[in-house]
């Protein structure tokens, strides 16, 4: 993959995350995540961690995912699914921000 396509892969993703909390949206950004988590890791070869920020843990924002899709307590579930979605879109800016540099 090169930058410019996981640039293009990225904006598309980040553009594309559900706004709202419901159970649907919260698996819609799991499947988001996951796209996301392996376009981060693949770019971890070209561009260095330490100096972009990207995560080299998805723990928290998976477990945040996964309290949201299990939906119980609503306003736990809710507050989940804004972290995750706060945390993918902090991480592909620091990602996106990053990428023109290297070229």
């Amino acid at each position: 993959m090169t930058l410019d396509e996981a640039k293009t892969q990225l904006t598309a993703i980040r553009d594309h995350l559900p706004a709202d909390y419901s159970q649907q949206a919260a698996r819609k950004l799991m499947s988001s995540f996951e796209n996301y988590r392996q376009i981060s890791q693949a770019l971890g070869r070209s561009i260095p961690r330490a100096s972009t920020g990207i995560r080299t843990e998805f723990g928290d924002i998976e477990g945040n995912i996964r309290t949201a899709i299990i939906g119980t307590p609503k306003k736990a579930a809710e507050s989940a699914f804004s972290q995750a979605r706060r945390h993918i879109t902090d991480d592909i800016n620091q990602i996106l921000a990053q990428i023109p540099a290297v070229k």
